[in-house]
């Protein structure tokens, strides 16, 4: 056993990021200590009240992370620098609200239908190679649910499924994420600034074509939205793109992973989910509000001095909403530590809350939906995860999964 150093962080939350089942952790700590100051310099937020305040409180904190006082900008001159500077985070309040309007506008019922439809597509074409494998082990991360979220981007956006051109959109895609994450590497730093010059090409080049002939698809859907006179840009296009494949591809990847993951830790609900697909939609947001948990979350910013519960929060320092804490609060939720596919979970606050609730939450979980709808029919019952086959890489605040090993029966 290793012995801790004067310069080991030591504390609660970081017995929280080492514990294999954090949650009696996260319950002692909202109950005792629910603005957390951690030895990792920002503060940990385990209320569900407080957090859901947090994610709409522009008096107090801001999703910008400029504001941070350990910021450091993207190279001057390259796009992502621009994104940095014109993403949806950085806008002021009436940009974004406009930005917000529009976007809705596109999402229109029959908007919403035909995506769907795209989803599925996508969906069942993945799994195709996957169904009636019994007997064999399968990666359900590296085969399905890692590929899943950039082809759906691929796909609602106007790209022609299964051929040369929707591989080369998830290759960018995979670059591009790489750039938005801390701590890259300067080699794929240098490949992600590329691909997203590339990729942003590409957008601008079907904006072009869209407004000459518009076709089925979401970019048509975006330049055809109006409000009263206004109309997204290519820019806001490019922006918007660009986030769907930011914030959408790992965090529905993880999360298709997370659905599975749990259900076959947990027999019964499977076994009830099996019988009953109906109750699908209820059940994702169950399981996302009860395996999106540990130290991590979402960060927001502290843009004037202000008090929280008694600490004192100082302008530029970051603010942890965590989602564990949130989403297993026994305040809004009873028996928080079970499942409870009937559960109303009309509070969650994983996907945000006011004006910050995010643009993508229900194309994410009919994602999430559909790819747990062909991962029932692939993984049959009696299907276990191996788990001395399981790896991890260290993302810093968790243990990002890099396979999810399935010994099919």
């Amino acid at each position: 056993m290793s012995t801790a150093t004067p310069e080991t962080p030591q504390g609660p939350y970081m017995d929280i990021l080492a514990a294999e089942d954090p949650n009696s952790l996260i319950h002692e700590l909202r109950r005792t200590d629910p603005v957390h100051s951690t030895p990792l310099g920002f503060w940990f937020i385990t209320r569900h009240d407080d957090v859901k305040r947090l994610f709409n409180d522009p008096e107090n904190v801001t999703g910008d992370r400029r504001a941070w006082e350990h910021h450091v900008p993207q190279p001057e001159g390259t796009i992502f620098r621009w994104a940095e500077d014109n993403g949806f985070f950085s806008m002021p309040a009436e940009d974004h609200a406009r930005m917000r309007r529009l976007v809705s506008a596109a999402f229109t019922p029959r908007a919403a239908r035909r995506m769907d439809a795209q989803i599925r597509e996508v969906v069942d074409r993945v799994a195709a190679p996957l169904l009636g494998r019994s007997g064999e082990v399968l990666d359900l991360l590296g085969d399905f649910t890692n590929i899943v979220p950039n082809a759906v981007i691929s796909r609602l956006t106007g790209i022609p499924p299964a051929g040369d051109d929707e591989a080369r959109f998830r290759e960018l895609a995979q670059s591009v994420i790489a750039g938005f994450l801390p701590f890259t590497p300067p080699d794929l730093q240098k490949k992600a600034e590329a691909g997203f010059v590339e990729l942003a090409d590409w957008v601008r080049q079907m904006c072009a074509k869209r407004r000459a002939r518009p076709e089925e698809d979401l970019v048509s859907d975006l330049i055809q939205a109006q409000d009263a006179d206004d109309r997204l840009t290519e820019d806001d296009i490019v922006v918007l793109v660009s986030g769907l494949v930011a914030a959408g591809s790992e965090t529905t990847a993880l999360g298709g992973l997370a659905l599975i993951a749990t259900l076959l830790q947990h027999p019964e609900p499977l076994a009830r989910l099996r019988a009953d697909r109906s109750i699908m939609p209820k059940a994702v947001n169950e399981i996302i509000r009860f395996s999106f948990t540990g130290g991590i979350g979402l960060p927001r910013y502290a843009v004037r001095d202000f008090e929280l519960r008694g600490k004192q929060i100082q302008k530029g320092q970051m603010l942890m909403l965590g989602f564990g804490g949130a989403n297993r609060d026994p305040a809004v939720y009873d028996s928080p530590d079970e499942i409870d596919l009937d559960r109303d979970n009309r509070e969650l606050v994983t996907f945000g809350n006011g004006p910050h609730f995010c643009l993508g939450a229900n194309l994410a979980r009919q994602e999430m939906g559909s790819m747990l709808d062909a991962l029932l029919d692939i993984v049959t019952p009696g299907s276990a995860i191996v788990e001395d086959a399981m790896e991890f890489q260290d993302s810093g605040l968790f243990k990002r999964p890099l396979n999810l090993p399935v010994a099919i029966a």
